[in-house]
């Protein structure tokens, strides 16, 4: 939560899961803080408006409380790349049995409480270094993107308010910190203000650029839970073809015969 101003309210639920669930929310209130990013939203005399930095808390909070183990694909154009995506906890562990060295065949993303990290195995079996900015596969989807790291951002103002989905939702816009590596500068965060849910972002080079804008296309129930279904992936070169993540649902547990 923002050290720049003090709350009094404490969050009492929270987004289940930054990207792949969904849950009720209650985020804090904060009185508006300064910000060198954008236009802040308007205040009404009397009220407090909602801190953003607690909104973006509130969407990575609770990971711990997930453990799920889903399927799907990677498409762009006429490609497709399978994976398998396992939730434990404060870490999501991507599977792709169908990689070839020096594609990544095992990604973990470990989601702390001030950055988001990530390990990858290759095919042969020892980890490699990576960055964030590697892209899986050529398929216009890089770790970054798969992370959001731009959630662990902490110079985020409240811009206003949009309509996504039907759903009524906060837009945030957050800076890169100075001691953190990123191919993006700044990035706009669509939050829905009903369950909390990441529903979209349009991050920006130091250019002021757009290069990568993700989108929810449609999410599903899974249980007891509500997950994501499909992600677009659009880079901001005009022309060239968007990604998609597709969920195809929750994974066969594996049983011996």
């Amino acid at each position: 939560m923002s050290d720049r101003s003090p709350v009094k309210w404490k969050i009492a639920a929270c987004c289940a899961s930054a990207l792949f669930g969904v849950g009720p929310v209650c985020v804090c209130a904060a009185p508006k803080a300064p910000s060198s990013l954008g236009s802040p939203a308007a205040a009404v005399p009397g009220e407090e408006l909602p801190d953003p930095v607690a909104i973006l808390k509130s969407v990575r909070e609770m990971q711990a409380s997930i453990r799920q183990t889903l399927q799907g694909k990677l498409r762009r154009g006429g490609r497709t790349v399978g994976y398998r995506m396992v939730m434990e906890g404060l870490q999501v562990r991507f599977e792709f049995p169908e990689a070839v060295d020096p594609n990544p065949q095992t990604v973990v993303l470990k989601f702390g409480e001030k950055e988001s990290r990530l390990e990858v195995t290759s095919g042969l079996g020892p980890q490699r270094k990576v960055d964030f900015a590697d892209e899986i596969s050529g398929m216009g989807v890089n770790f970054e993107d798969l992370a959001l790291r731009f959630l662990y951002w902490n110079d985020a103002v409240l811009e206003g308010e949009e309509r996504l989905m039907l759903s009524k939702c906060w837009r945030i816009r957050v800076r890169r910190p100075a001691d953190v590596r990123s191919q993006y500068a700044q990035v706009v965060v669509w939050v829905s203000q009903s369950n909390g849910a990441f529903l979209k972002s349009e991050s920006f080079g130091d250019n002021g650029l757009l290069l990568k804008r993700l989108t929810v296309r449609s999410v599903q129930s899974i249980g007891q839970a509500t997950t994501l279904k499909q992600l677009r992936i659009e880079t901001g070169l005009k022309g060239e073809e968007p990604a998609y993540l597709d969920v195809d649902g929750q994974a066969v547990s594996r049983t011996a015969k």
